[in-house]
């Protein structure tokens, strides 16, 4: 960890202002905590304003948070725009994270015919294949594996015991944590004779820049058309991806959800954890896909869709989940109205 002053943190995150603190220079921070209670010596964040009586009495020496957050409060405060999104500029700072040296470990295997761009480093039992491009500034942790032809975009930070197949293209600035794969085979057989034949994946996968993987995710490569992840997409723990699946821009996937082969996401799609997105189908450009929601049909607009198999919106889902209960509950009640009409002698025809 290292140590500021509030007045050093201001000076090195752009459009920062102190306020509630006299002396700025004497204020010091090691650490970032959560503002309720807060820890002395660190710095919290407020962005919300459910969390403000708690931040009045927090422990920490300095609030992140806005201007108009800091006048309720009497902690020392860095005022910027946007509390959430300086965090990470915050976080970095303290917790600064390991700088990998331009190196090729002894153990590393790398191809005399693949390409390696400046200031990367190849960690050990990594292997790089023959015709492989690596860009400038790549880190390849222990373990990679690096197919024949595939392409590293800049800056990208592959985690350990990833594979990238053969053919693969990947961006700049691409992230991934460990064990994923990307261009493994998607999943395609015909029974044929007794048994499942094995249709061959010659398709490869094509990632934009500035994508994230997280830990054992998976893209399969397309059987005749690629598959397509678009810039700035963002995949939780254990996502895949099947094969010939074309997703837009910014499209965030939380984790054990899956996205069968030749579906087509539109820009700055959400779909929340758990989720099943049926083969063949089209989600539109702006939709939600709320957690544990199973989506078998092509949308019809973006919208907030939740439910099982019934590619309903949240409003409509709500009103099938009350005729739900009517008819659970009818049984019941028409037990009543018949013990009610024993009562009152009132024969009622089946």
């Amino acid at each position: 960890m290292a140590r500021y002053t509030l007045e050093e943190l201001a000076s090195k995150i752009s459009g920062a202002k102190i306020e509630n603190c006299a002396d700025p220079k004497k204020v010091q921070v090691e650490s970032v905590s959560p503002v309720n209670p807060g820890v002395a010596n660190s710095i919290s964040f407020l962005a919300n304003k459910k969390m403000l009586n708690e931040a009045k009495k927090t422990a920490s020496s300095i609030v992140l948070t806005t201007s108009e957050f800091a006048k309720e409060l009497e902690v020392p405060c860095l005022v910027v725009d946007k509390p959430e999104l300086i965090l990470a500029q915050v976080l970095d700072l303290i917790y600064p994270p390991h700088k990998f040296e331009n190196k090729v470990e002894t153990n590393a295997f790398v191809h005399p015919r693949a390409k390696i761009g400046k200031n990367c480093y190849i960690g050990n039992f990594a292997s790089v294949a023959e015709d492989a491009e690596i860009g400038d500034n790549v880190i390849l942790e222990d373990g990679v594996r690096i197919g024949r032809g595939a392409k590293i975009g800049e800056g990208s930070h592959i985690g350990p015991n990833n594979v990238i197949h053969h053919g693969v293209i990947i961006g700049k600035r691409f992230r991934s944590f460990g064990n994923c794969t990307v261009g493994g085979d998607g999943f395609r057989f015909v029974f044929a004779n007794g048994k499942h034949n094995k249709i061959p994946q010659v398709g490869t996968v094509i990632v934009g820049d500035d994508v994230e993987m997280g830990s054992n995710s998976a893209i399969d490569r397309g059987g005749l058309e690629n598959t397509i992840i678009g810039d700035g997409c963002k995949f939780d723990n254990l996502v895949h991806i099947g094969h010939n699946c074309v997703l837009g821009k910014n499209v965030v996937i939380a984790g054990y959800t899956g996205i069968a082969g030749s579906t087509t996401i539109g820009d700055n799609v959400t779909i929340g954890g758990g989720c099943g997105v049926a083969d063949h189908i089209g989600i539109p450009s702006g939709t939600i896909v709320g957690g544990g929601t199973s989506v078998r049909n092509t949308l019809s607009k973006p919208d907030i869709y939740v439910g099982w198999d019934y590619g309903l919106t949240f409003p409509e889902f709500q009103k099938l989940r009350v005729n739900i209960k009517n008819v659970v509950n009818f049984q019941k009640w028409a037990r009543r109205i018949k013990a009610l009409e024993s009562k009152l002698g009132i024969s009622s025809e089946e």
